[in-house]
């Protein structure tokens, strides 16, 4: 299984590395450090596996997932998160993403999170199980969710806001015109109910889109 790894952190990245290299089943055939990169790899490898963060620099993991699918360059990815929320977890189901495996878990999970995947399974970690079960039986939370009304672009911008960025910071990070974020931070505070960015970042950190 020719596999792809994904994700911003140097170390991470050497860590799921060393995990595939015990493996007689994937030969690891490239890293990203960005969504666009994986993307671009997955294009040009057709990897058949793909683990890949969440969070990235620029265009989310969920994003890249989606378009990745969407291209038929991989079917099988294994999103990796720091978060443990809904908010987080029905986006990358919704995206595609065969398995969530939260960056807490041990290595033996996610061995058997990949051997999962590979065999055309889903896995999901323990601690993010019902959020799954909830995705199916009550999508987007019945509009519980402060962000279930929010487009993945918006979720995208209210991210990038809660993380300090201003307008042209984020046009250039999501290759949109510094017109556009504005347009998208106005509704954001319309959907929302906010008036201040620090409404937009408080929700932002309790929907889990970002750490306190």
């Amino acid at each position: 299984m020719r596999a792809l790894i994904v994700d911003d952190h140097g170390v991470m990245r050497a860590g799921l590395r060393s995990l595939l290299e015990l493996r007689d089943d994937v030969t690891l055939v490239g890293e990203a450090k960005t969504g666009q990169e994986a993307i671009e790899q997955a294009a040009r490898l057709k990897p058949e596996l793909i683990l890949m963060d969440v969070e990235l620099p620029g265009i989310s993991g969920i994003m890249a997932a989606e378009e990745i699918i969407r291209q038929h360059y991989c079917d099988r990815i294994l999103m990796l998160s720091a978060h443990e929320t809904r908010t987080f977890v029905e986006p990358a189901l919704r995206a595609g993403a065969k398995g969530y495996v939260v960056k807490t878990s041990s290595a033996q999970e996610l061995q058997s999170a990949i051997d999962a995947v590979c065999d055309g399974r889903c896995y999901m970690s323990p601690a993010v199980t019902h959020h799954a079960v909830g995705a199916v039986t009550n999508p987007s939370g019945g509009g519980n969710s402060a962000v279930s009304s929010l487009s993945r672009r918006e979720q995208e911008v209210l991210r990038l806001i809660a993380n300090g960025l201003g307008n042209k910071e984020i046009a250039t990070e999501l290759g949109l015109s510094p017109r556009t974020v504005e347009t998208h931070r106005a509704n954001l505070m319309r959907k929302l109910g906010v008036r201040k960015v620090s409404g937009l970042v408080r929700t932002a950190i309790r929907e889990g889109l970002v750490s306190a």
